[in-house]
């Protein structure tokens, strides 16, 4: 299935710099591209509100406008000279909502898309990645850091533990994967299997009816953390991609603790896809 429409989820407080390698890979796909760009209205506690004339609230919230109205006009200057398909829109947003205004926006795309470093780096970015990710049902694609589109993708690490988060994301990987020349389905510490088949055939056969060279790769972590040893066989593998489930555990002991998710997040200088 030919990918058709990507979203940008874009914070003003981030660099505009980090659009340019979405619309690049916009172009390389001949995709639609939506931009969210949105500015947080930063509200007062309830208890400061008797303390505050009304002009300070006002001109708090023009300028949470002005920012984002700004924000979006450079960016729609910006794709004018690309030709592309797209369309920019300025969110206003309460930082309580903003998950669930990303969640909206992602339910008309084929993936959403953010820069290298943004997530787990800008807070507000962070709450729009999990209203999507947890919420949308769509996939999430970070770029690497090389400021450049990822296409093409010729190797690609997936990390498979038979889970239904990691069988979607494997799933949903598949329309940018038509370039690809080897699949590494990678098991860290997979189970003891004296006899019978590996963990990981049912899935490779089925990867390889989407005519992908597909090798399984159990590997050992060694003591390592997994998202360490996931990274590491990526480099080994001179890999372009990274395909995994998103958050393996509660939402709320990942992120607040760390866990796989978060650490590839803040520490992968390629690009992840990821889903829920």
């Amino acid at each position: 299935m030919a990918v058709t429409t990507l979203l940008a989820v874009h914070s003003v407080d981030e660099p505009i710099e980090n659009i340019n390698p979405v619309i690049a890979l916009a172009a390389d796909l001949g995709a639609h591209l939506n931009v969210v760009a949105f500015g947080i209205m930063k509200s007062m506690p309830t208890a400061m509100y008797g303390g505050l004339p009304d002009f300070y609230l006002s001109e708090t919230y023009d300028r949470a406008v002005r920012d984002t109205n700004q924000r979006a006009a450079k960016i729609e200057s910006m794709l004018q000279e690309t030709y592309l398909s797209a369309s920019v829109l300025a969110e206003y947003i309460d930082r309580g909502l903003i998950a669930k205004t990303m969640s909206r926006h992602a339910l008309y795309t084929d993936f959403v898309v953010f820069a290298n470093g943004v997530v787990p780096g800008n807070e507000a970015a962070t709450d729009a990645f999990n209203g999507i990710l947890f919420e949308s049902g769509r996939p999430i694609l970070i770029l690497g850091s090389g400021g450049t589109s990822p296409l093409p993708i010729k190797r690609v690490v997936m990390a498979w533990n038979g889970e239904p988060e990691a069988a979607k994301a494997i799933h949903q990987s598949l329309p940018l994967l038509h370039d690809s020349q080897d699949v590494h389905l990678v098991l860290i510490d997979p189970p003891g299997n004296a006899s019978g088949p590996s963990p990981g055939d049912d899935m490779a056969a089925f990867l390889t009816r989407h005519s992908l060279n597909v090798t399984v790769d159990p590997i050992p972590s060694a003591g390592k953390d997994v998202s360490e040893a996931l990274l590491q066989h990526a480099v080994d593998t001179n890999a372009d991609l990274i395909v995994m489930g998103g958050y393996g555990h509660s939402r709320l002991r990942e992120w607040l603790l760390g866990g796989t998710t978060r650490d590839l997040l803040s520490n992968a200088n390629l690009s992840l896809l990821m889903s829920h």
